[in-house]
């Protein structure tokens, strides 16, 4: 039998589903979304490839993400492996990828997984408000919805605020949330850009002959972080797996005002050393280099670039350059084409179980919050699991349980 209770989720993203799912065994749910349908994000995050999560558990999981600490709890309730025994038992089993991302079986299409979710919601007992877009909220809590018919004030016992982040506005992600919250004087900040691509001032014959081409089995490095993969040149710059990783350490250099440079090391598996000697061969010029070090025309052509001409025609200079070609950085690329973003509410206005602390029946939780991760599965599976603790957290809270 259910709590008499009454329960809001708004926003119909990751994290307000999961909340939705946990909560709706025990009380009355109701899921708000302004859009005419959810999960819109989660379609969209499937494109070209439906990485849902990662392998990693425990400490090695939790390292991904920052702040650190930030989601040490709510990963360890729900880490990955709880994740994916979630979606087995909706119909939806999942497979490990070598690089450890895990994704649908093949054949199970995104479209189909937000459908095994939504049933199983209905199943349950959420009732779904769409195109129901939220005018203002204060903190008695009351809340009033705008949608086509007129409008709709509900007081609930608790509410769940998972608006989502500032990218992909298409989705209904655009931040506009940030006025509600500052006229309750609950502070947010600045929304920025993340796992997004980075403006270089490429020479005219990089762009002109290679935009769009990969630079694969790689190592990117800002200062002290490095990340291995591969990069995408396109006519502003570099995107990609392999760049991701370091927008935060760019991020924070461009905000010192200072001035990043991307190093790029073209043989990983290589020393300095192995890589001089083979320099050393008495055949070797320029016109070798690319049988002698198993170069392709990309990475000649992004080395020449950057090295003069006296360092490029020297067979042990090149054998140098190979392990570090540097990369002046001039900016980030704007929030409309990042996968994410930081910034939104400021978490030092919650509390350790994602209440807020000047009303603690009204929750945030998802991408709404200054929170951050890189690509691989991580975003979706935080956001999954900020849901599932919340939902689990009120649960306790109702029982007189709380931990």
């Amino acid at each position: 039998m259910k709590n008499n209770k009454t329960i809001i989720v708004v926003g119909g993203g990751p994290s307000g589903l999961m909340a939705a799912w946990v909560l709706s065994e025990h009380f009355e749910v109701h899921l708000f979304e302004k859009e005419k349908m959810v999960g819109q994000k989660l379609l969209l995050a499937g494109k070209g490839g439906f990485n849902l999560t990662n392998k990693l558990e425990g400490v090695s999981l939790a390292s991904k993400y920052s702040p650190n600490g930030f989601l040490d709890s709510t990963l360890k309730e729900f880490g990955s492996q709880a994740f994916r025994d979630w979606l087995f038992s909706l119909g939806i089993p999942t497979w490990e990828g070598s690089s450890g991302r895990v994704f649908p079986e093949k054949g199970i299409t995104p479209a189909q997984v937000l459908t095994k979710i939504l049933d199983s919601l209905k199943s349950r007992g959420v009732v779904f408000h769409l195109k129901h877009k939220l005018e203002s909220f204060n903190l008695k809590p009351e809340f009033l919805f705008s949608y086509p018919g007129g409008k709709l004030e509900i007081k609930p016992d608790y509410a769940i605020l998972a608006l989502g982040g500032a990218s992909w506005a298409s989705t209904g992600s655009d931040g506009r949330w940030v006025n509600m919250l500052n006229d309750n004087k609950i502070a947010t900040i600045e929304f920025q850009p993340s796992n997004c691509g980075v403006n270089i001032n490429w020479p005219e014959a990089v762009k002109l002959f290679h935009t769009g081409k990969p630079l694969k089995n790689i190592v990117l490095s800002v200062n002290e972080k490095s990340s291995r993969g591969e990069a995408l040149i396109t006519d502003y710059g570099l995107e990609g797996n392999a760049v991701y990783p370091l927008v935060p350490e760019i991020r924070a250099l461009l905000k010192k005002n200072n001035f990043p440079v991307i190093k790029i090391d073209f043989k990983p598996l290589n020393t300095i050393g192995q890589l001089i000697q083979k320099g050393k061969d008495a055949k070797a010029n320029a016109a070798s280099y690319a049988s002698l070090f198993n170069l392709n025309s990309v990475f000649i052509a992004v080395i020449k670039a950057y090295t003069n001409r006296s360092a490029y025609g020297d067979p042990a200079q090149f054998a140098e350059k190979l392990k570090c070609i540097e990369l002046p950085v001039i900016s980030l690329r704007p929030i409309e084409e990042a996968i994410s973003t930081v910034g939104g509410l400021s978490l030092k206005e919650i509390n350790p179980d994602f209440s807020l602390k000047k009303c603690d029946n009204i929750y945030a939780i998802g991408e709404m919050l200054d929170w951050d991760a890189p690509t691989g599965g991580f975003l979706l599976q935080g956001s999954f699991s900020m849901g599932y603790f919340v939902g689990k957290n009120i649960i306790r809270k109702e029982n007189g349980t709380m931990i």
